[in-house]
């Protein structure tokens, strides 16, 4: 299999972020500024409260799309796929699960679960370990399914 690099995965990381700042920034996912002034005693709370909500439904989202097409926007543009760490097949709804914890964990870790890629030789990132996946990049997948025949 040929594994997506580092720089790959994160282009697509960067890409998946610019939607998931629309998400967090233009749909009302907590109280709004009004209510926050008049409750002031609760600012930081209702803050750290928000964040933390913020941060988890554009992953759950993410999760979604990894068990529905084995990717995301982000990787679809850069042209990487996760499949399978064993057969290189389509990752099952349960890894799909599994990655979505472990992509919650590496980023509670403030991103120390990207590392891993670099000191694996598969390239997986904590998530990817935890799910058993890896992440391939198609072109180069298809380059070699062509010069094959």
């Amino acid at each position: 299999m040929s594994y997506a690099t580092y720089s790959q995965r994160a282009r697509a990381l960067f890409i998946d972020s610019i939607w998931w700042t629309v998400i967090v920034l233009f749909i009302p996912l907590g109280p709004s500024t009004d209510d926050i002034l008049a409750n002031p005693e609760a600012f930081t709370s209702t803050i750290v409260f928000w964040l933390l909500v913020g941060q988890c439904i554009p992953i759950l989202i993410t999760g979604v799309m990894w068990a529905t097409w084995g990717t995301s926007p982000g990787k679809r543009a850069v042209r990487i796929r996760i499949v399978d760490a064993d057969s290189g097949r389509s990752m099952t709804v349960k890894q799909a699960a599994l990655r979505t914890v472990g992509y919650l964990l590496t980023f509670g870790t403030l991103g120390a679960g990207f590392l891993w890629i670099i000191f694996n030789q598969k390239r997986q990132a904590l998530h990817d370990r935890m799910a058993n996946t890896v992440v391939i990049d198609e072109r180069l997948m298809q380059h070699h399914s062509t010069s094959a025949v």
